[in-house]
């Protein structure tokens, strides 16, 4: 009998109690032994664990870390833009870039969407498994017709993989370059459609090769949950007239110039 449950939250101990992670799934593993399929709670991280790594954490102690590492990455997102809120000239003058955000996590589309309605930009998202989203990603773009296109969810290298260059060595990776190549099949120039893809310790060069502005993870590391976000309204925000480069990206996200890499690429911003 399991020791765990679906919907549980729990740490790993070889890794120092360091993430928190929700289990997602139940398998049988080696040995006839359990293995835990466990998602990020922060971040867009996906793992696996034998039930002798897991501890149980108390959920009341994780909302709460949970809302200040919101609060915290809201104000990072909101550090640049705070006075162009504040003033209301978006609203009045000028029409932000809108944004179409495809997603594994409910939870996580949710916490996006809601930094993108409080800076005044439209967006649309659709909460679709990674492996489904290379199918679905050009059918929505022509309906949505977004300015801005995020593709993400959960990602990881898989454990006991050392060769970075093989993408069969990523949980997800492959699903983000395929989603990036059916999106540029929808519109090949990256300034009228900035696509960002890819999660936790993503594939970032194959990504990036298959057509993305900006993309996770040249360092291969986690990165937070609205990381995404922030670098999408970045974009939304700027001006057409200006670009906004990789390292003005990596000044405001959580993760950092680690977590996100990309291109110069223009604003989506214009004038009324």
């Amino acid at each position: 009998m399991a020791k765990f449950n679906i919907g549980d939250i729990v740490v790993r101990k070889s890794y120092g109690e360091d993430i928190y992670f929700t289990i997602t799934g139940i398998r049988e593993g080696k040995s006839q032994k359990l293995e835990y399929v466990l998602k990020g709670v922060f971040y867009r991280i996906e793992a696996d664990a034998y039930e002798e790594d897991l501890l149980k954490e108390d959920v009341r102690n994780v909302e709460l870390n949970f809302k200040m590492e919101f609060m915290r990455a809201k104000k990072n997102a909101s550090r640049k833009f705070y006075l162009n809120r504040i003033l209301g000239i978006y609203r009045l003058r000028k029409i932000p870039g809108t944004i179409l955000h495809i997603d594994s996590s409910s939870r996580f589309l949710n916490m996006c969407t809601k930094l993108y309605r409080e800076a005044g930009i439209k967006s649309k998202g659709y909460v679709v498994a990674e492996r489904n989203q290379p199918s679905v990603v050009r059918q929505i773009l022509s309906r949505i017709r977004p300015d801005i296109l995020v593709v993400t969810g959960h990602d990881g290298i898989k454990k006991g993989k050392s060769n970075l260059s093989n993408i069969e060595n990523y949980r997800n990776s492959k699903y983000y370059v395929q989603s990036v190549k059916e999106a540029r099949r929808y519109q090949k120039d990256p300034d009228k459609l900035c696509i960002f893809a890819g999660a936790c310790q993503s594939y970032f060069e194959a990504i990036m090769d298959a057509g993305a502005n900006f993309a996770s993870s040249p360092g291969r590391i986690n990165i937070n949950a609205l990381d995404p976000a922030i670098l999408s309204e970045k974009v939304a925000l700027t001006d057409r007239r200006y670009y906004v480069t990789p390292e003005e990206v990596s000044s405001i996200i959580i993760s950092g110039s680690a977590g996100v890499g990309g291109i110069n690429t223009k604003g989506r911003l214009i004038t009324v």
